[in-house]
């Protein structure tokens, strides 16, 4: 955040007009978009018609926009009589991400915070950085049974940080907050379908947001206890051993957190003159991952359940990163075939195996 924020009214009936004028900017337009079979999925849209206004949120992030699953850090061409040709990736085209949910708004906050403000800075992740708009839509209601924000830390269903222009559904308007000069650009081409806002409109949000929080959302999880646990290291053996039995090693859970910024590098070679070098989201959860030299895997699949916990919940993330590692986005309650999502795994944290629980 940049200065302090502006508070401004737009009816819901011109958000339409909004949307279209969007357009003008020449950005790219990044959206939520339904697909045939239901599911949402942030992608670029040409015109307002193909946005989707009544979504709760995606299974995959629009992170992805941001840290794509597969990224070129450079091609190369072989000569036979000069030096190789280097070609690094074209810079990113301006975008505009709208509709990116609070959970993923916080899940962007840390990712700044690891790519961009430890050395050294992460080059291609800056470039798609400086090049997005986040517009933000807060929830007045959770966005899906699974979604537990509210029990992260800083969470909820309102965005407090992070975005460019926040637009939050109060009866019949929409709340419009401004933050950076960004979100002044967004301002200024919606000058003509904005009204400042008023004491009352701002009382209605927190209220509604209070409401969503202690009445709507479902606690599923607290965090607090388990990171206490976690960072105090008073988890024992048996407790990883018992979320490990859950585990299918198939790593969707952290493929599809937008938090989670494990990859791998890898050398490719298309033909006998070309390659390039590329970057792909990994996984602390897969078997191969601790693999060493010599095919030897370093961890079973219990030290990995706990090599992942302790980068959600442990104190040294949180000292990483400005914030501890789950948004309560609840992608991993959706994905996981062993049923071992977020919650359920603070759950275990707190409560330890059963001859921990009867000795106190």
């Amino acid at each position: 955040m940049h200065g302090q924020v502006e508070n401004y009214v737009l009816g819901a009936d011109r958000l339409p007009q909004a949307l279209q004028q969007l357009f003008e900017l020449g950005d790219h337009i990044i959206a939520p978009t339904r697909a045939p079979k239901d599911d949402i999925f942030f992608r670029q849209v040409r015109n307002p018609a193909a946005i989707e206004l009544d979504f709760g949120n995606s299974l995959v992030s629009p992170v992805q926009h941001l840290r794509p699953g597969k990224e070129v850090y450079f091609e190369y061409s072989l000569k036979d009589d000069a030096p190789p040709q280097i070609t690094p990736p074209p810079p990113p085209s301006p975008f505009i991400i709208f509709g990116i949910r609070p959970c993923d708004v916080a899940a962007i906050e840390c990712l700044d915070r690891f790519f961009l403000q430890r050395e050294p800075v992460d080059m291609l992740y800056q470039r798609r950085r400086q090049a997005a708009t986040l517009i933000a839509m807060a929830c007045a209601e959770p966005a899906a049974e699974s979604c537990f924000c509210p029990c992260c830390e800083g969470g909820g269903p309102v965005s407090e940080s992070g975005y460019d222009v926040q637009l939050t559904p109060v009866s019949d308007t929409y709340l419009v907050e401004i933050a950076t000069a960004k979100g002044e650009r967004i301002r200024q081409q919606w000058r003509e379908l904005l009204q400042p806002a008023t004491p009352e409109i701002i009382q209605l949000r927190d209220a509604q947001k209070d409401k969503a929080i202690h009445e709507l959302f479902e606690v599923q999880a607290n965090l607090a206890a388990a990171i206490r646990r976690v960072s105090a290291y008073k988890v024992n053996a048996e407790t990883w051993e018992e979320i490990a039995q859950h585990c299918y090693s198939c790593g969707a859970c952290s493929y599809l957190c937008p938090v989670c910024t494990c990859f791998d590098v890898n050398d490719l070679t298309y033909d006998d003159k070309t390659g390039g070098r590329v970057r792909q989201l990994d996984s602390c959860r897969l078997f191969a991952y601790p693999r060493e030299a010599g095919g030897v895997r370093g961890f079973p699949t219990p030290q990995r359940a706990r090599m992942y916990a302790f980068h959600k919940l442990a104190y040294d993330h949180f000292e990483q990163r400005g914030r501890y590692g789950c948004v309560g986005c609840g992608r991993c309650i959706i994905t996981c075939l062993g049923h071992m999502g977020m919650p359920t795994v603070c759950e275990l944290i707190r409560r330890g195996p059963p001859e921990e629980t009867k000795t106190g």
